[in-house]
């Protein structure tokens, strides 16, 4: 046997170990987990309600003492349907005019976010939640 082919034939099962050993390294977890038993799944962090966020469109709507139905984490009923306004949270200012300009959404009016589908609601109704629904609105 030659002295290179002895060589090799020493040092290429050394050369797989170590590449088989590097490649079981610690793994690095960044998946974020939930406490055990916990029924809330994990997340790396919290989207902010439309309805409850910082301007708490809900809590003003109701202090006006009107009749509010949370429908989704983004729609608002307010009465009874089908007569009543509806409210319509977007993700932000822009897709809601961007859905009023691409005629995606008829008959509603953008107030920031918000898509107010005023049906047949009061002019007293629809005041009060324009007036909550402007609050923190620039423009």
């Amino acid at each position: 046997m030659s002295r290179k082919r002895s060589f090799t034939a020493r040092f290429a099962p050394l050369g797989l170990a170590a590449l088989a050993l590097a490649g079981c390294g610690g793994a690095l977890q960044v998946q974020p987990t939930a406490p055990a038993g916990s029924s809330k799944l994990a997340s790396r962090g919290e989207v902010d309600s439309p309805l409850t966020d910082v301007r708490n469109h809900l809590g003003c709507l109701r202090d006006a003492h009107l009749p509010v139905t949370v429908l989704s984490p983004t729609m608002l009923q307010i009465g009874t349907a089908p007569g009543s306004p509806t409210v319509d949270f977007s993700p932000t200012p822009g897709s809601a005019q961007a859905y009023q300009i691409d005629g995606r959404v008829q008959n509603a009016e953008v107030i920031g976010s918000a898509l107010v589908y005023p049906h047949q609601g009061s002019d007293a109704e629809l005041t009060a939640i324009e007036s909550c629904l402007a609050q923190g609105v620039q423009g």
